[in-house]
């Protein structure tokens, strides 16, 4: 119950790239979490990820 008076007073920006991070995060299927806080990926799934995302930017990259 005490969560509810501390109010998260970064600017909204912030937080909207915050839950945009969380998002992306949760879509990734390898994504493994061990017992002391570390995470693990699949190398290849991310190298996926890496070039969808620089497919759908290309266009707003001059060379």
């Amino acid at each position: 119950m005490s969560w509810s008076f501390c109010k998260d007073k970064r600017p909204e920006w912030i937080q909207a790239e915050e839950r945009a991070f969380i998002k992306a995060v949760n879509g990734l299927r390898t994504l493994q979490t061990t017992p002391r806080g570390g995470m693990r990926i699949d190398p290849e799934e991310l190298r996926d990820q890496i070039l969808a995302s620089r497919e759908r930017y290309k266009d707003l990259v001059k060379k």
